[in-house]
């Protein structure tokens, strides 16, 4: 049996014997906590191979694939988690989830630069729809930006490094970052409720809708 092979047969072990131990009525009124994995790779079908086998345990009833995005250029690769409204460290945690995570980090060699990179995006649900984008530094609000109005704002990062930020047309894009790699600035405009861009210097997220 190979680690793989080991690391799900374990996942199931221990998920079965919660499942039985809890009772009936628990069960039926588990509402699972909002889980939002963005992956940056190159390796695209491998990535949504890995994703299949190793994420979709852990994501109740629905997994669902949001809108994948390309990018140009050369960027670095790394997988950010956000477990409702909180972003969280994937080596900090000690749950299945955290491991399963860790391992695609591993199998993907995110530690590498990922030249034309795919942002690969899974949720088990969607946020309720917000007619602002709200900014979050170190996982605390931080402000909200209406989208109903053309502007551009600067967003305060962590350290002294900022943001610019543009609404145009109920889009919400970043126009340029104080951070060195520019990943939120190649990302795509976000529009749609659960879509969020995230400055891992700057400790900063912008994201539409997201509500508990």
């Amino acid at each position: 049996m190979d680690r793989r092979e080991f690391f799900k047969l374990g996942f199931r072990q221990v998920k079965d014997s919660a499942r039985k131990s809890a009772p009936e009525m628990i069960r039926k009124n588990i509402t699972p906590t909002l889980i939002d994995v963005s992956i940056l790779t190159e390796n695209v079908d491998k990535a949504e191979a890995l994703a299949d086998e190793l994420l979709a345990e852990h994501f109740g009833e629905r997994f669902l694939r949001l809108r994948h995005s390309s990018l140009s250029g050369t960027f670095p690769g790394g997988i950010v988690l956000f477990e409702g409204s909180s972003r969280r460290d994937i080596h900090d945690g000690a749950s299945l989830l955290y491991a399963a995570l860790a391992e695609m980090e591993q199998q993907l060699r995110l530690g590498e630069l990922q030249s034309d990179p795919v942002l690969l995006r899974y949720v088990n649900r969607i946020p309720a729809f917000s007619r602002t984008a709200e900014v979050y530094r170190d996982n605390r609000l931080l402000q909200a930006i209406p989208l109903y109005e053309n502007a551009v704002i600067d967003v305060e990062g962590h350290d002294g490094g900022s943001l610019k930020v543009e609404v145009h047309g109920k889009r919400l894009a970043v126009r340029s970052s104080s951070c060195a790699h520019g990943t939120c600035c190649a990302h795509p405009p976000i529009i749609t409720p659960g879509q969020r861009i995230t400055c891992v210097p700057n400790r900063l997220t912008i994201a539409i809708g997201l509500q508990e």
